[in-house]
């Protein structure tokens, strides 16, 4: 990539971010990875990237929105923290800007991990095919050699389980 194709790659990160902002407040329904495929896609028509360098700045820019949000949710800090630096020294519609996509990608990993936590808890009256499961109130195990409907635990009556391995099964 020669010099000059390189400076047009700052300002085309900063166009990216602005269009998937734009593209926030319209869709809220769309992932931020499909408004940065938007964003993408309208570069690419409008000549200002090759398909290379679109794909290198929507990566540079999930990758960027990613880490801040995985900050945020993981330690609780402020966007100001990961930054390490004065958010006053930033232009406002940037940060603001940056905010934006940064909160999106903060609530999809937020629902992500709660759907995981979601997909690691058993109730009585699902089903569930094979394995071991253990009653979250007693530490009962309920062994299933075949699919059946998940009952009520047999010790205590709790209604939730989560999944046995062998440390877990007594």
């Amino acid at each position: 990539m020669n010099n000059e194709n390189k400076d047009n790659l700052i300002p085309a990160y900063h166009k990216m971010m602005k269009r998937v902002e734009e593209t926030q407040k319209v869709s809220t329904t769309k992932t931020l990875g499909q408004h940065i495929e938007d964003a993408k896609e309208k570069a690419l028509i409008l000549e200002e990237l090759t398909r290379e360098e679109a794909e290198h700045i929507g990566e540079y820019l999930h990758r960027d929105l990613h880490d801040a949000a995985d900050f945020i949710v993981n330690t609780e800090q402020a966007l100001a923290d990961w930054m390490r630096f004065d958010l006053e020294l930033i232009e406002q519609s940037l940060l603001d800007m940056f905010s934006l996509m940064v909160d999106q990608t903060r609530t999809e990993l937020e629902n992500i991990a709660e759907r995981a936590r979601l997909a690691n808890e058993w109730n009585s009256g699902e089903i569930i095919g094979l394995g071991s499961l253990c009653c979250e109130i007693c530490g009962h195990t309920l062994n299933f050699h075949k699919p059946d409907y998940i009952p009520a635990c047999p010790k205590c009556g709790a209604t939730q389980f989560k999944r046995c391995f062998d440390k877990d099964i007594s």
